[in-house]
């Protein structure tokens, strides 16, 4: 069985769109193909050589995405209890050491990007958030220390 990813719909239809993209240039890289393969020996035709090359990475890219593609599973549709931290959840939470706030929102691994506050739910932060109510507090074992924080704020916008 093939691992699940979770994407918000707007990351689902870019990834749509990206794959839709991949299968108008392999359609072009097979046109380039054909017309490098017509100018005769193909072991020293670089333009055929290159274009073979690009074809492998495109369908390998194509299969990646539709894979991915298969396995998705949209976070704006899932059917989850609001009032608990969750996929697709903006948190605000608060260091307690030092009360300072910080905004996540927690997503799949995909869409994960720490420095623009998307954190993925496999992230240790966000496991520890995960399941956790406005108010509650917790702990959790960062590489550097264990910290405890409050889940200050919980929306899904």
């Amino acid at each position: 069985m093939s691992e699940i990813f979770y994407l918000s719909r707007k990351s689902y239809e870019k990834l749509r769109e990206d794959l839709d993209n991949l299968k108008k240039i392999k359609a072009k890289l097979s046109e380039e193909i054909g017309e490098a393969a017509r100018q005769g020996d193909l072991k020293e035709n670089a333009e055929y050589i290159a274009a073979k090359e690009k074809q492998a990475e495109t369908l390998a890219k194509i299969n990646e995405l539709e894979l991915r593609l298969r396995s998705a599973r949209i976070t704006d549709d899932l059917d989850i209890d609001k009032t608990s931290a969750s996929i697709g959840a903006t948190v605000t939470i608060e260091d307690i050491s030092n009360g300072e706030k910080t905004i996540y929102t927690l997503v799949g691994s995909m869409e994960s990007n720490p420095d623009e506050g998307r954190l993925s739910v496999r992230a240790p932060l966000a496991a520890a958030i995960l399941g956790k109510k406005e108010g509650d507090a917790f702990e959790v074992i960062l590489p550097r220390a264990k910290r405890k924080y409050k889940l200050v704020k919980l929306e899904y916008k």
